[in-house]
């Protein structure tokens, strides 16, 4: 069998993000040594520098900047002059918009929820893809033309509306938000056997194209819930009530696309498919594979520890890691054991929320007993150096930090997320999100009885060594390519005339 080539999609996460999704695709990538990888990461802006070091199989990484640019296609590696210049040349002569009219008013049919055919709308983006590859993309979304068309259907759309019509700032964000998140509909699409996005998200319409465009099989991975997550994040910001309409318009759209396309979606968790199935996917295109981690690296070993008891959590600083909670735990087990010393490790994802933690630390008076560690490159270490491991997510699919730290040998008091619970329930502890008090009762109960923490902390481990090694992840994903290829091979033979099959045969 040749070699399969595979395109990964990602979206703010590997290679220039660090976080569980990254560490899955670090993992996958390196040990899958046999398969050509081809990066397609959706970034922040032009200027970020990786976190990780690329293998050599990773034959190519085409960049995709959403952000920071004025001209995106020309931050695009792939994209070439020739073709920038001539689509300058050709936006200049003739626009021709009224191609490129039915396009968008099928894509606001869709945020807006008055039209429901995935189908049409994949053709739709697709079409997109190659008007775009005619035409300038900026001088496009700038026109007066497309603005006309897009500011006639949101007030015909809120025609009757009286109470809360849109205002100027919501019809601009609208269209910015659809002329930067469709910048993941630019890129000239490499030809591959598979193209496998790390979430339903708009990195996943760069696996829509491809699946039209050559026929690619398309593997969809979630890890976190992506619409979920876009929700609790929009229930935060201050935006104002149509702009945030139309947000989460264009994300549950995207989403749906993901999952009607892809061939097949691969959970981190079965919890997962509850969400996905009341977002209408059919079980039978749902198979788990579990994260795995390095048994030989996370490991219990003996490391310098402060004499006193520790509590340990290693999550970036960011509000979907309810840091909060964890902060309130060491207050309320101080009152207790009051010498505990709870301590952060993690980078800060989202400075207002870390400054929010700081001043809550403070007002607690629990200087004596918290300590923010800041980033860590040895997670195994940080482990080892508590006596308990805490996890206080309000969201998760399946979390790297749960199944690293029982490795160590930790008993881990985590929030009930994800699918935490399918790997954790009977070798530790599960808690109602934000339910500061019973993670405290659970936490002291383990540091008071240390003899019963090590003996769950080893059964844990066993868990761990039996079903969520390296080895047992990167086997079930070897298989899953090894299938999609052979459809894709299959598909690929029976489209041939026969005299192609017949000389290709000799």
């Amino acid at each position: 069998m040749a070699r399969i080539k595979v395109v990964w999609t990602g979206e703010g996460t590997y290679p220039y993000t660090t976080g569980g999704v990254s560490t899955w695709a670090d993992i996958l990538i390196k040990e899958l040594k046999n398969i050509d990888f081809i990066l397609l990461p959706i970034m922040m802006h032009p200027y970020m520098h990786a976190k990780y070091e690329i293998p050599p199989n990773v034959v190519d990484t085409i960049n995709v900047p959403l952000w920071g640019t004025e001209e995106p296609v020309e931050y695009i590696r792939n994209i070439k002059f020739s073709r920038i210049y001539q689509a300058k040349l050709n936006t200049q002569r003739n626009k021709d918009i009224k191609t490129f009219e039915p396009i968008l008013l099928k894509i606001l049919n869709h945020i807006y929820k008055k039209e429901e055919d995935l189908e049409g709308l994949g053709e739709a983006l697709y079409q997109f893809h190659l008007y775009f590859q005619k035409y300038d993309y900026y001088e496009i979304f700038r026109s007066e033309e497309v603005w006309n068309i897009y500011k006639e259907y949101l007030l015909n759309h809120y025609a009757n509306e009286t109470k809360n019509p849109p205002k100027m700032f919501d019809m601009i964000e609208g269209l910015r938000y659809l002329f930067r998140f469709f910048i993941t509909l630019l890129p000239e699409l490499p030809k591959a056997e598979i193209y496998h996005s790390s979430a339903a998200a708009f990195c996943g319409l760069p696996c829509i194209l491809a699946k039209k465009k050559h026929k690619s099989k398309f593997l969809l991975t979630e890890h976190g819930i992506y619409i979920r997550e876009q929700y609790l994040f929009a229930s935060r910001q201050q935006l104002p009530l149509r702009t945030k309409e139309f947000l989460l318009g264009l994300i549950t759209t995207v989403s749906k696309l993901n999952y009607h396309f892809a061939d097949v979606i691969s959970p981190v968790c079965n919890y997962n498919k509850r969400w996905e199935t009341r977002w209408g996917v059919k079980e039978e295109k749902i198979e788990t594979i579990y994260n795995g981690i390095d048994i030989l690296k996370f490991k219990p070993f003996q490391v310098e520890k402060e004499d006193r008891p520790t509590v340990v959590m290693v999550a970036r600083i960011d509000p979907l890691k309810d840091v909060e909670t964890f902060i309130r735990c060491a207050k309320i087990v101080s009152k207790t054991i009051p010498d505990v010393h709870f301590k952060l490790y993690g980078p800060v994802a989202d400075k207002e929320y870390y400054e929010q933690c700081v001043e809550l630390a403070k007002e607690l008076k629990v200087e004596d007993n918290f300590s923010f560690m800041g980033p860590t490159s040895n997670p195994a270490r940080a482990y080892n150096e508590g006596d308990v491991v805490m996890l206080t997510s309000i969201s998760e699919a399946f979390p790297f930090a749960v199944i690293e730290a029982m490795a160590c040998e930790k008993v881990v008091v985590s929030s009930d997320v994800g699918g935490t619970k399918e790997v954790l329930e009977g070798y530790g502890f599960i808690v109602k999100p934000k339910d500061y008090e019973e993670f405290s009762k659970y936490v002291i109960y383990l540091l008071q009885n240390p003899e019963i923490t090590q003996e769950i902390g080893k059964k844990a481990r066993r868990v761990i060594v039996g079903g969520f090694k390296t080895e047992d992840m990167v086997e079930n994903y070897w298989q899953m390519y090894r299938r999609l290829y052979q459809a894709y091979q299959d598909e690929e033979e029976s489209s041939e005339r026969p005299e192609e099959a017949l000389l290709r045969d000799n």
